[in-house]
């Protein structure tokens, strides 16, 4: 009996740590996200565009990783949540995601980023067609379920140094992005490098880009696709 008890008690152990490990936030990251405002346990940025970004993390890294990208899209005016997520896995994100959305009466448009495993809440709430939905933009990631007849802007974006994320596995699923996505490859990037933080897998390819080129030159590729169309502010926002 005892013997039984330590072998439950060691199973436990194993399960919570595999529940509560995750891949750290880089301290400039860490710092970056000191800046954001807690809304619960969210972090935010509030901006005066009227339009909004919420960015779903990869699977088991820390929301704080993303907090780079937040504040380039907040340097633009634009409002952006980092939702905290449940054991640092996205695929519990879907309700939330749409409770941030009503929750920010302001916000009139919503841009949904997903980055990895984030690209799943980001198609699910897609699918459920909330309104002020306006865009969708995957991090090295596919849509999970058949967008391609939702007629909206979405951008897909992905790095040709991926050893994570198999590019030939995501062309598989091509079909199930809207119809008018755009397809772009960024040379010299990895899958980590849509974030900031260490990754003990250690099985993502090498990056030409450090984190920070590739972030900017994420975040400069999304507002250059959705320009004029989704985030051109109000004129009673500027």
């Amino acid at each position: 009996m005892i013997a039984l008890l330590i072998i439950v008690g060691i199973l436990a152990l194993l399960v919570m740590g595999i529940l509560l490990y995750h891949n750290q936030a880089y301290p400039e990251a860490v710092e970056i996200a000191g800046e954001m405002e807690r809304v619960g346990k969210d972090y935010s940025f509030r901006g005066h565009s009227g339009v909004g970004f919420i960015i779903f993390s990869g699977a088991k890294t820390d929301e704080k990783a993303y907090a780079y990208i937040a504040k380039l899209l907040h340097e633009q005016g634009h409002t952006v949540v980092i939702p905290k997520q449940r054991f640092y896995l996205s695929l519990f994100g879907t309700k939330h995601g749409m409770e941030i959305m009503d929750s920010y009466p302001g916000i009139q448009k919503w841009i949904l980023i997903g980055h990895s495993l984030g690209g799943m809440p980001v198609s699910r709430i897609a699918a459920a067609g909330p309104d002020g939905l306006a865009g969708l933009a995957f991090l090295a990631t596919y849509a999970s379920v058949d967008l391609s007849k939702l007629d909206i802007g979405a951008i897909r974006i992905t790095a040709d140094h991926d050893g994570i994320m198999n590019n030939d596995f995501m062309m598989r699923y091509d079909g199930n992005l809207p119809h008018n996505a755009s397809n772009i490859m960024l040379q010299g990037a990895n899958h980590q490098g849509f974030a900031a933080y260490h990754s003990t897998s250690g099985r993502d390819g090498e990056a030409s880009l450090s984190w920070q080129e590739q972030n900017e030159q994420t975040v400069r590729l999304i507002l250059d696709y959705f320009k004029g169309t989704v985030y051109e502010r109000n004129d009673s926002a500027k």
